[in-house]
């Protein structure tokens, strides 16, 4: 608001200062449980992050041996997003990123909705004082040292680059959701969609957005080769030159977030590109910045294009 206003509203001021000011009522002061709620809601994460940080860690409810299963689940990353929202118990996961409520970044986004969305800082779900918090990556190493230190039982999953580490984060989740059955479930879905190396392979080329083609080796290309395709190229970003002096027998284009208008989407329609012998075949690229189940449930569909 600029100063004009703020003066032709001496009534908002009054409320203001009768209120106890930007810091809440009078009689909340003193309290900072009760002030916080005055505060907005980025302010009220970073109050109940650092009153929880200068509060002792109370431990987690141990059941024999073993601990309980957790009740109030965050997730800090849209790769743990994904497998949160594919083993989680109803009501047991409380936060998850707010990627994984847009339908176009993961096919999951439905099951995200009446769940608290965060940005993938602690602070923005410090307030719901979660027992598990889930994350992933370098990034967010930081986040999982302040769980600890306020009493959250911390998985990080590693990034996965073998099929055999994919399996072994599944399992991680699930038995620190207590749900281990889910897990098994979801292993056997994802070795099923994975399904047996085809015998002949064809040479294929696949573009992300800016004409970004997908390393010949890894976890993407593993994934490749379960569907019949053998990665040409280097990897890393492709001329469009190298495309029409050579072009790969069969082309597979990425279409995450093909309604999106960008400088990556506008190479991937290049009219160049419609004019090459190479077969052509579209991949919905929903899963494929994790490499988890959701990038393998695109396998069985891929085989089937390919005749393998």
């Amino acid at each position: 608001m600029t100063g004009a206003a703020q003066s032709a509203s001496p009534a908002r001021g009054t409320a203001r200062r009768a209120s106890g000011g930007r810091w809440g009522r009078a009689a909340d002061r003193g309290n900072p449980a009760a002030a916080a709620r005055h505060l907005s809601v980025p302010a009220r994460g970073l109050v109940a992050l650092l009153m929880a940080l200068a509060s002792p860690a109370v431990g987690l409810p141990q059941t024999g041996s073993s601990r309980a299963p957790p009740q109030r689940v965050a997730s800090l990353n849209l790769c743990t997003d994904e497998l949160a929202l594919e083993l989680a118990a109803p009501r047991q996961l409380v936060s998850v990123t707010w990627l994984a409520a847009d339908p176009d970044e993961t096919r999951l986004a439905p099951r995200a909705r009446g769940l608290r969305l965060n940005n993938g800082r602690l602070d923005s779900v410090a307030d719901l004082k979660p027992d598990l918090v889930l994350t992933s990556g370098p990034a967010n190493r930081y986040a999982a040292e302040l769980a600890r230190r306020m009493g959250s039982h911390v998985v990080e999953v590693p990034w996965a680059d073998t099929p055999a580490e994919v399996r072994d984060g599944i399992a991680r989740v699930a038995a620190a959701l207590g749900r281990e059955d889910a897990g098994r479930a979801l292993i056997a879905r994802y070795d099923a969609d994975l399904g047996a190396l085809p015998e002949r392979r064809v040479r294929a080329l696949y573009l992300g957005q800016g004409g970004s083609a997908a390393r010949p080796r890894g976890l993407a290309a593993t994934y490749f080769a379960h569907a019949g395709a053998e990665l040409a190229g280097a990897g890393g970003p492709v001329a469009m030159e190298r495309l029409v002096a050579s072009p790969p027998t069969v082309l597979i284009l990425s279409t995450y977030r093909a309604g999106q208008a960008s400088l990556g989407r506008r190479w991937l329609e290049h009219p160049a590109l419609a004019r090459l012998p190479s077969r052509r075949m579209a991949l919905d690229g929903r899963g494929w910045s994790c490499l988890g189940p959701e990038a393998a449930r695109s396998i069985p569909a891929l085989r089937d294009a390919l005749g393998r």
